[in-house]
């Protein structure tokens, strides 16, 4: 999958304008408030239905206007067409082939995206939930299933909390507990195949970055892996029915990254720590590429003042071998003239 060409209009600053891709690196080079992170920003709105800068609408749409539109022809097999509308309202509408989708969905199978941003950066450093969305990412595009699996699972989740909270009758609560038991477990068995392809995947390419950087990457399922969910849910029930609210379940899933046993934010340098998220979504990508036809569309923002000269090169590098479309935006295009001098398939976009 690449895009070749995407139309703006109303979107930040950018008030119409239309920009042609190649399918290998396009390199974004313009100064701060030019547009080049806002190209990013639709080109992941138009796979997510959201933006990874701001949740407030108002800031999005153009000030002088009331909505929003993006437009991309992409190819694969065949070529394809996504356009997305949306008002500072909130209404919106999204089209797959002229089609008006019901929902998100197919559009974001067909766009699959990896995101790699200076917020990414701290991706160690944040919660469970934002590590276990590594492993939901890419059981999603590998299990058609997989999205259903997790919706009835969080649903139950919110139910049994909310009848917590409620102080509803212990008999409901285990009513509740049987169901979650069984979707759980089945969700706790996609992630699971998903991450036995995942960890040897990030402990290559780590490698090949710098083997010197040593440690344990695991997965916590959300509860003791010596007892069955249905266990954990009936011992834990005075100690949830006190706190209102679920303390063991697939919903606290995790991957846990340690050296010696201890957490690897005690130890690593944020550089490295830098790397190993890198490593990660390299990882994500390569695997996705090798069992999907719809290949993954890499957004790199300012990655220049992130990572060195020596680490920027394996990182392009690695980029090249996966045969996916990448987006890179500097503001300083002394610092990866190299990379466009050495690269084939590599157009330079300047926005003025």
């Amino acid at each position: 999958m690449y895009i070749s060409n995407l139309r703006l209009q109303n979107f930040r600053n950018i008030q119409s304008k239309s920009f042609d891709f190649n399918s290998s690196i396009n390199f974004i080079i313009g100064k701060n408030g030019s547009g080049k992170t806002s190209i990013l920003e639709a080109i992941y709105f138009l796979s997510h239905s959201r933006s990874f800068r701001s949740s407030q609408l108002n800031k999005i749409v153009n000030h002088d206007a009331d909505e929003f539109v993006i437009f991309a022809k992409a190819y694969n097999s065949d070529e394809i067409t996504i356009a997305l509308s949306r008002k500072k309202n909130g209404n919106s509408i999204s089209k797959l082939n002229l089609e008006i989708q019901k929902n998100h969905t197919e559009i974001t199978r067909n766009l699959p995206i990896q995101l790699v941003n200076p917020e990414a950066f701290n991706l160690i450093n944040s919660g469970a939930q934002q590590r276990c969305k590594i492993l939901d990412w890419g059981a999603f595009y590998l299990d058609k299933t997989f999205l259903k699996i997790w919706q009835q699972t969080k649903f139950l989740v919110k139910q049994r909390n909310s009848a917590l909270k409620q102080n509803y009758p212990h008999t409901y609560i285990v009513g509740i507990d049987k169901k979650l038991n069984e979707f759980g477990n089945i969700l706790d068995l996609k992630r699971q195949s998903y991450f036995t392809k995942l960890k040897p995947k990030i402990y290559e390419i780590l490698a090949k970055f710098n083997p010197d950087l040593q440690l344990s990457i695991e997965y916590y399922r959300g509860w003791n892996s010596d007892k069955s969910l249905i266990e954990v849910l009936t011992e834990s029930f005075d100690y949830d029915n006190k706190y209102k609210v679920t303390n063991h379940g697939p919903h606290k899933a995790d991957i846990v990254l340690t050296i010696n046993n201890k957490p690897i934010q005690d130890i690593f340098s944020r550089g490295q720590q830098k790397l190993l998220i890198c490593a990660i979504k390299l990882a994500q990508g390569e695997i996705h590429n090798l069992e999907n036809e719809n290949k993954c569309i890499y957004l790199i923002d300012d990655i220049t003042s992130e990572l060195d000269n020596n680490h920027t090169q394996t990182l392009f590098a690695y980029l090249n071998k996966l045969n996916s479309q990448v987006f890179i935006t500097t503001t300083e295009k002394n610092k990866i003239i190299d990379f466009i001098e050495e690269s084939s398939h590599v157009i330079d976009i300047i926005l003025k």
